[in-house]
């Protein structure tokens, strides 16, 4: 299992407590990044993944995020979780790049969760980790509320490792309850159409996930 599921949790009370507020208010608008190139909203018929001038993701040859349920029959709901698996491979990046500032992980965060993905890379350099082989995202549970949406979802890390930067050995972790993560988010939409993760969190060893 990567570490960086383990690096963002928090409290799961403090998690319910803000997906009651923040799908209920307007008070909290990300806008647009400064310093980040937003993108122009995208027409109803466009495609979500070629939606232009969204920043480009590169992963490694040894890194692999699988996205899965990707069209759950609503385009609302698809943008969102497209949104948001777009946040988690922007954060893979940022962590094989050992680069905090990534601009494209800017680009899918508000500061808030700029800050706590910072903190996650920045343990990652600190330690000399990186990360390697594939991990699953699926079961998407998304709700909306006009501009802002709570969304929870699973990955499958029982593939998915650190490893240690300068020397490429890999920290292999045995399969258990611990390989399957419960992912908590809270999206708002900016003025560009991004939405953007206004708040993460994970429960590592989530049974719910299990396949």
């Amino acid at each position: 299992m990567r570490a960086s599921a383990a690096l963002i949790a928090t409290a799961l009370t403090a998690a319910a407590a803000l997906l009651l507020t923040a799908c209920g208010s307007g008070n909290d608008s990300p806008g647009v990044i400064k310093g980040v190139q937003t993108a122009a909203p995208p027409s109803p018929s466009s495609s979500i993944a070629d939606a232009a001038h969204r920043p480009k993701i590169t992963l490694p040859a040894d890194v692999h995020d699988i996205i899965e349920d990707t069209s759950t029959g609503d385009p609302v709901k698809d943008a969102i979780w497209h949104d948001t698996a777009q946040r988690v491979m922007a954060l893979d990046e940022a962590i094989a790049e050992g680069n905090p500032r990534l601009p494209v992980l800017l680009y899918y965060s508000t500061w808030r969760t700029q800050a706590s993905a910072y903190h996650s890379v920045e343990r990652y350099v600190s330690q000399d980790h990186s990360i390697t082989g594939t991990v699953r995202y699926y079961a998407p549970d998304i709700t909306v509320n006009n501009d802002t949406a709570s969304l929870t979802y699973c990955s499958d890390e029982s593939k998915g490792f650190d490893k240690v930067r300068k020397t490429g050995k890999v920290l292999t972790t045995p399969v258990d309850i611990n390989s399957y993560v419960l992912h908590i988010a809270v999206l708002q939409r900016n003025p560009a159409g991004v939405w953007q993760t206004t708040y993460a969190d994970t429960k590592v060893g989530a049974s719910q996930c299990e396949q």
